[in-house]
């Protein structure tokens, strides 16, 4: 069988070509406005009555300050509604919004701001002490709006920011050009090297929109309950947020993880859809803290930014008696997921199969060949929600596309014969072993299933005979005293010769990861 080309549905046009301030704030006037929209993790609730009249007082305000059309407005801060808030009353403007990293330190923000070129930052108390060194710098910001109560010399509070706008003041939001105006800076997930600054138009993001609230993929709907704890400067956790605003699915915000907590809201707050990453879905499957709550209310899971195996998804089905776990395959540059396994669906392995106005090919990474089903090759897109590329950076925009203008992923993966696709590994992480490829993932996802691993990452550890060898590094499980041999004995009796640990077993405290859930291998190799 030859390769094809794997084709998703086409836009169904129930959201208007439109720009997002316009998407949004005809969206958000549909909902009751007593109806509650977020509850965040102090309680505090914001129906969509005060998300609309917070959202078009600050829109009033930055329209005052003088922010106009593609002006750049940067969020340095943890989940909170305010940056929702925030986010909404910049579409509306016309202004790109730039979330970034709360993480980030003072040379990173130097590195993205000097890009983006914010006129405001929005930031938290926190957050301003990596901001203020930069002072000096011709990209600093003319302003700092701390989202924080407290009051701080160097930035104007959020609140007072607001005082003196008339509310009676008529307000239309900005129209743009949707295919050419950029509406979010998002940073790329900066794996495999420095995260480049993506943009993603009006026309780009209401795509994801499309596919958030269509039921044969995410299907947020005014039923649902679904609780944000993804970061929104990720586009996952970003998607999720302002899409459960547009489908009137009630929003849970905290800030970070913490694992009572984050079960505690899910039996307190009966949340239906779980939007999660592979780690919680490991935490999910392993921790016996989960035994202690109840979490029947949880309908619908999807998980996404690294593939899970068929044992760990049907692991933690039976932990949280859910017909299947959904995965989700995407990328910052094409506005989210690309593929999405439908709702129910028994098929283990899968991300699922291509999202609205999207084209995947896999092609043979040296001939370029299509590839047909079962055979590995990178995967490449087309469609709506691609990128209009990275900020600053004609050169490696340029690089990103192949000769037919399709994105280049730099993932390994196959479909099968009814169009469902599978993710290997990164190509630039695929270990080379006396010209054999190894894939890291598969590694992992063996030594997940030992009881006495909690987690694991694998890396290509440079060897003069072989090239490299595979070594792994591993977080033991609580109480198990499981030894290096054990794990090396254990892979070689379950993998093929070439895929053995001969780079060694290491223990570790943690495998770092990026908030998404990735594992920043970068980080192991200089372990090494």
């Amino acid at each position: 069988m030859s390769g094809i080309i794997l084709e998703g549905p086409p836009d169904k046009n129930f959201i208007p070509e439109k720009s997002m301030g316009v998407i949004f704030y005809e969206g958000i006037k549909k909902w009751d406005s007593n109806r509650i929209s977020i509850t965040d993790s102090d309680n505090v609730q914001i129906t969509y009555g005060k998300l609309l009249q917070l959202s078009v007082l600050l829109a009033k305000q930055l329209k005052n300050f003088g922010i106009k059309k593609n002006d750049v407005i940067t969020i340095i801060s943890h989940n909170h509604w305010k940056y929702l808030v925030t986010t909404l009353a910049g579409f509306y403007v016309g202004a790109t919004v730039n979330p970034l990293n709360y993480d980030y330190t003072s040379g990173e923000l130097k590195h993205f701001l000097s890009i983006s070129k914010p006129v405001l930052v929005f930031c938290t108390s926190k957050t301003i002490g990596n901001i203020l060194p930069l002072k000096e710098e011709s990209f600093y910001p003319t302003k700092l709006i701390n989202y924080d109560e407290e009051t701080l010399y160097e930035a104007t509070n959020f609140n007072d920011f607001l005082e003196n706008v008339d509310e009676n003041e008529s307000f239309t939001p900005i129209e743009v050009s949707p295919k050419e105006d950029v509406a979010l800076i998002l940073t790329s997930s900066g794996t495999t090297g420095l995260p480049k600054c993506v943009q993603l138009t009006h026309f780009n993001f209401r795509t994801t929109m499309i596919c958030s609230g269509d039921p044969d993929f995410l299907g947020l709907n005014d039923t649902d309950n679904t609780i944000g704890f993804l970061p929104f400067f990720h586009i996952f956790g970003n998607a999720v947020g302002l899409a459960s605003i547009l489908y009137g699915t009630k929003f849970l915000i905290l800030n970070k993880f913490n694992p009572e907590r984050f079960l505690n809201s899910i039996q307190q707050h009966k949340v239906t859809k779980l939007v999660i990453v592979p780690p919680i879905i490991l935490f999910l499957a392993k921790s016996p803290l989960v035994q202690k709550y109840d979490l029947s209310s949880v309908d619908d899971v999807i998980s996404g930014a690294a593939p899970l195996t068929k044992e760990l998804e049907e692991l933690a089905e039976r932990t949280l008696k859910v017909k299947s776990i959904r995965q989700v395959y995407g990328m910052t540059e094409i506005s989210g997921a690309v593929t999405m396994k439908p709702k129910y669906v028994k098929k283990y392995g899968t991300s699922g199969k291509a999202t609205p106005t999207h084209r995947i090919k896999i092609v043979d990474v040296k001939t370029e060949e299509l590839l047909p089903p079962h055979e590995v090759g990178e995967l490449r897109f087309k469609g709506d929600g691609v990128m209009k590329g990275y900020l600053g950076n004609a050169t490696e925009t340029e690089d990103a596309f192949d000769t037919e203008g399709f994105l280049k992923s730099g993932d390994l993966g196959y479909y099968d014969e009814e169009g469902y696709v599978y993710i290997v590994d990164r190509l630039k992480e695929i270990i080379k072993y006396k010209g054999f490829q190894v894939p890291p993932a598969e590694l992992e996802n063996l030594l997940l299933q030992h009881s006495g691993v909690k987690d694991a990452g694998v890396i290509g550890k440079p060897d003069e005979r072989a090239g490299e060898v595979p070594i792994a590094f591993i977080v033991k499980q609580p109480n198990q005293n499981v030894s290096e041999e054990e794990l090396i004995n254990y892979i070689a009796e379950n993998m093929s010769a070439q895929k053995h640990l001969y780079g060694g077993v290491r223990f570790v405290e943690e495998i770092p990861k990026s908030t998404s859930g990735k594992i920043l291998r970068r980080k192991l190799k200089e372990l090494l």
